[in-house]
């Protein structure tokens, strides 16, 4: 009887103490890719952006408007080239579905012919322009394109992360085995991705700084993208971020790539 009233009286004491000491439930992986997803809840906006890519002593430095608007859980992007001229012109149109069974739309408008071609399958784990960015990193991933795998808490930089790892359900589609994201837990926006080839080597790192708060949104100002070997890198930085202008459909239709 003593020690029925024992494990009575222990059980009271976890109840009453445990609250204070901070024991919580543990999100999940895809808890933080919820929130992540959740992170910019603008309804369109744009963006100009400059591309530095340094490769072997050789610099290519490329000048792109980019536009995305939400249509539901769906979103649609269009990136226009404008510098330098070898490449003013060229379009990348993507159209993002919530529906992991349904394959996203990738085109892209080549002037100098007057084509518009379909990126698909393989084709999206090519070079995006020749830079270390592959066609797939451009697209609109949806959280439950992936699983997602809370592997730890831990600081970069001296900031606290959640380190979530990630598997494209779609393997084939993909030049990555996995990705390895570092999560900022105070605004769940990512500050490094590591991302590893079919052999499970990692080939090639991601890391995104310069933040800053525009209409209530964080958003991200530069991405660095490096490759292991150390020979090639390129550089992402965004200027004229704007957000909720009311941007047209027709900028997103396909058929208006030629226009």
């Amino acid at each position: 009887m003593k020690d029925k009233v024992k494990k009575i009286a222990i059980g009271i004491c976890l109840l009453v103490f445990l609250p204070c000491l901070g024991w919580t439930e543990e999100l999940t992986g895809r808890d933080i890719a919820l929130k992540m997803d959740s992170a910019d809840n603008s309804l369109d906006g744009k963006c100009t952006a400059v591309m530095v890519i340094n490769r072997k002593g050789q610099k290519l430095v490329r000048k792109m408007e980019t536009y995305s608007k939400k249509y539901g859980p769906h979103e649609r992007r269009l990136i226009k080239f404008i510098e330098p001229p070898d490449v003013r012109g060229i379009m990348y149109l993507t159209w993002s579905y919530e529906d992991i069974e349904r394959d996203d739309d990738m085109w892209v408008f080549l002037p100098a012919e007057s084509l518009v071609q379909r990126i698909s399958g393989g084709g999206k784990k090519g070079s995006f322009m020749r830079s270390d960015f592959a066609n797939e990193d451009i697209e609109q991933k949806e959280v439950d394109d992936d699983e997602h795998r809370l592997l730890r808490s831990e600081e970069l930089s001296g900031v606290d992360c959640y380190v979530v790892e990630r598997f494209s359900k779609k393997q084939k589609d993909t030049n990555y085995s996995k990705r390895i994201i570092w999560v900022r837990k105070d605004t769940w926006l990512p500050i490094k991705t590591e991302f590893y080839n079919k052999r499970g080597k990692q080939f090639k790192t991601a890391i995104y700084g310069g933040f800053k708060e525009l209409k209530g949104i964080l958003t991200l100002n530069k991405t660095m993208v490096e490759k292991a070997r150390k020979w090639s890198k390129t550089l992402m930085q965004y200027d004229n971020v704007d957000y909720n202008i009311g941007l047209s459909d027709a900028i997103f239709e396909q058929g208006n790539l030629k226009r």
